[in-house]
């Protein structure tokens, strides 16, 4: 069987397994690259300088947009009013208030650090 593939040149040299495992995107492929093939490197900075936004206009009306929402503006219309209220009815206590919200920050760095390892 490999003699007749062999003789039809109808196979592919394949990678072996643990190399496919390492690297799978051949990144560290030792072939060299053709002159045509050659990266311009001066090229490539140019159009990456373009990509990179600058503050214009256009730039402020995409991020304005967001951060006027409906749902933002929202979450912290109740928030202020929930301080106020809590501080009309004499019931807010800094005290207390703090040290439970570093407790949740505490327990939320450490969520966040159980999901994304």
């Amino acid at each position: 069987m490999v003699d007749s593939k062999v003789k039809t040149e109808s196979f592919e040299s394949e990678r072996d397994a643990l190399d496919v495992i390492d690297d799978p995107h051949e990144l560290y492929d030792e072939t060299p690259l053709n002159d045509s093939e050659e990266l311009d490197l001066k090229q490539i900075v140019k159009e990456e300088k373009k990509k990179i936004k600058t503050f214009n206009l256009k730039s402020i009306k995409e991020g304005g947009s967001a951060s006027f929402s409906l749902f933002r503006l929202g979450g912290y219309l109740f928030l202020v009013l929930g301080f106020i209220a809590l501080k009309n009815n004499e019931i807010l206590d800094i005290s207390v208030y703090l040290p439970s919200l570093l407790v949740g920050i505490i327990v939320g760095y450490i969520a966040s650090k159980e999901i994304f390892a």
